[in-house]
């Protein structure tokens, strides 16, 4: 007999939830791969989505792209051990984009496929959108951990806190909006391309993100860099950004006509379900963090 569908997401968080926790607070390479394998699995969901609509992006090509671009943002962990210094990997970044556009075309001139200009934008896109959104989850993880440490109050954990709670913060305020719009929502949100969503979660979500930031870094020592201006404003960013990143995948989802991404994640559906938001939050965040850092009000 099948286990629920609740069974199954019980018993995978039961066991997923620790290694993740192991792997973002003490394994830094670990969770580099970690990214960059999932960028790999999101951008095949990706190519899936396509597919079912009759398309046929250059999927092993695109996947090894899409690793690429997000291994790139390791860019700390190769300064330490390759000696690349920031101003040669965003030279890597521009030449690998370049090559990449140039390659995909090139490919699509001897595949013999029909909607040549679909492929090459579906497939160059995905790498894009899926290897910048994993890669910026590692990029905050380091430059964090980088600039605490150049900063002399090196704490091996301010990435991995950060991190987490970024996590953590996107499921409350998607749990917010799921609970809060069931019981009280009765005004659609973006009915087009998600019906069940209503203006009451949605707000409800928005504000349990900016008090989640709050208050988290007020009681774990690690994140006490975080003014509370700057936990209204990346609090902020979650709460809107996040929900942008549901409805985005919500619209691939709905133009495939299908549930869910994959099957790959017991009773979750596939990894693009799980880092919609994800995929949104980070690269915003990231940018956010390195212009605080540069104006000198970050806190590390």
């Amino acid at each position: 007999m099948s286990l629920s569908n609740l069974t199954q997401r019980v018993l995978f968080a039961i066991v997923a939830i620790p290694i993740v926790l192991f792997i973002v607070l003490f394994k830094p390479l670990g969770f580099y791969a970690l990214t960059i394998m999932l960028a790999g699995l999101t951008v095949w969901e990706y190519y899936g989505l396509a597919k079912v609509k009759g398309y046929s992006p250059q999927v092993p090509f695109g996947i090894v792209i899409t690793m690429c671009i997000a291994s790139l943002f390791g860019q700390l962990r190769m300064k330490f051990y390759l000696g690349w210094d920031f101003d040669f990997v965003i030279g890597i970044a521009v030449a690998l984009i370049i090559l990449s556009s140039f390659l995909i075309l090139a490919i699509e001139l001897f595949r013999n496929k029909p909607n040549p200009i679909a492929q090459t934008a579906i497939t160059l896109f995905g790498a894009a959108y899926i290897g910048i959104g994993c890669g910026s989850v590692f990029g905050v993880y380091d430059s964090l951990r980088y600039w605490a440490s150049a900063r002399g109050g090196y704490n091996s954990l301010i990435g991995g806190y950060f991190v987490l709670t970024v996590l953590v913060s996107i499921w409350i305020c998607d749990s917010a909006a799921y609970f809060i719009g069931r019981a009280f929502g009765k005004h659609k949100f973006f009915e087009r391309i998600s019906p069940k969503k209503t203006w009451e979660g949605a707000i409800a979500g928005f504000l349990a993100s900016i008090i989640i930031w709050i208050v988290l870094p007020k009681v774990i020592p690690a994140l006490g860099f975080i003014s509370i201006v700057n936990a209204m404003v990346i609090g902020f960013i979650v709460g809107s950004i996040g929900q942008i990143g549901d409805l985005g995948k919500s619209l691939l989802k709905r133009d495939a006509g299908v549930k869910d991404s994959s099957n790959l994640i017991p009773g979750h559906g596939g990894v693009l379900d799980r880092l919609d938001s994800i995929l949104f939050v980070f690269p915003v965040l990231l940018i956010l963090l390195y212009v605080l850092h540069y104006f000198e009000i970050l806190g590390v």
